[in-house]
C-alpha cells in the first residue's frame, strides 16, 4: 500500500469502518509511514474532543438547520463522505450562525422566537393541542388558558385548512398559535392582542429558509411562519384578512 492510499484510509480506520483485511493492510503500511501515524493521532484526538462535548439538547432552530444542511450535503455527494468531518464542520458553521443570529437587534430575536415556535409545531409528534378545523371547537378551547379569545378561521376555501390550535410562549409571552396546512407544509400563526390601533398590511420576509409575515388586523398582532414561498405566505395573510374583516 502506497502512502497516499494509506493517508486516504486514516479516517475510516479511526472510525472502525475498514474490513479486517483492509485494517491489516493499513496497519502494515502505517508502521512505515510517520505522516500517517501523526494524522491518525490527530483524527483520534478530534474524535475524543467531539465525544466529550456536553450532551445538551440543541435549540429547535439549530437542530432544524443541521438537519437541512445534512440533507443538502447528502443529496450533492457523489463519493464517500466522512460524516464525522461533516458533523464537526456543521457544529462550527451553524453554531457561529446561531450566535450571530442572537446578536442582532430585537427584530432578529423576535424572528428566532417565531421560527422556534413554528418548529415546535411542525416537528412535534402532536402538532396541535386541540385538533379540529371547526372554529367553534378550537376557539372555546383557549378559554381559561389565555386571557383573550383569538380570532379563529378555517381557510380551507383559500387552500389553507385549519389543523387546530395550541399554546406556546413567544419571547416570554403566552400566545395562541393556530396551525394551518398548505399541501404538505404546515404554517403556524401566533396571535395576541395589539396595543396599537388600526390595521397594517402584511410584511413578508425570509430568514433561514422560512417565510415570516407580520401585520395587525382586527385588534390583534399576527405573526405567521412557514417554509412556504413568500408568495404563498402573502396569499395566506390576504385570506385571513378577508375572514377577519367579514366577521366584523
Amino acid at each position: 500500500m502506497d502512502c497516499p492510499t494509506c493517508e486516504a484510509m486514516v479516517d475510516a480506520y479511526a472510525d472502525g469502518e475498514l474490513t479486517t483485511t483492509e485494517s491489516a493492510e493499513f496497519e502494515i503500511a502505517l508502521a512505515v509511514c510517520p505522516d500517517c501515524r501523526k494524522r491518525l493521532e490527530s483524527a483520534r484526538a478530534i474524535g475524543g474532543l467531539l465525544r466529550e462535548l456536553p450532551a445538551e439538547r440543541a435549540p429547535d432552530l439549530l437542530r432544524a438547520r443541521v438537519k437541512r444542511e445534512l440533507r443538502s450535503i447528502a443529496g450533492r455527494q457523489r463519493e464517500r463522505v466522512r460524516w464525522s468531518a461533516i458533523a464537526a464542520s456543521l457544529i462550527v458553521a451553524v453554531g457561529i450562525g446561531w450566535l450571530g443570529g442572537t446578536l442582532v437587534g430585537q427584530g432578529g430575536r423576535d424572528s428566532e422566537a417565531l421560527i422556534a415556535s413554528y418548529l415546535r409545531a411542525a416537528m412535534a409528534e402532536h402538532t396541535v393541542d386541540v385538533a379540529s378545523s371547526d372554529r367553534h371547537a378550537v376557539r372555546p378551547w383557549y378559554a381559561g388558558r389565555i386571557d383573550y379569545a383569538p380570532p379563529v378561521h378555517d381557510l380551507t376555501a383559500s387552500g389553507f385548512p385549519l389543523l387546530g390550535g395550541r399554546l406556546d410562549v413567544v419571547d416570554g409571552r403566552k400566545v395562541a398559535v393556530l396551525v394551518y396546512r398548505r399541501n404538505q407544509h404546515k404554517l403556524a400563526l401566533s396571535v395576541w392582542p395589539s396595543s396599537a390601533s388600526g390595521n397594517t398590511s402584511a410584511s413578508v420576509t425570509q430568514r433561514d429558509g422560512f417565510a415570516i409575515a407580520q401585520w395587525r388586523r382586527g385588534g390583534f398582532e399576527m405573526r405567521a411562519v412557514s417554509d412556504l414561498a413568500p408568495g404563498e405566505m402573502a396569499s395566506f395573510a390576504t385570506a385571513l384578512d378577508r375572514a377577519v374583516d367579514a366577521e366584523r
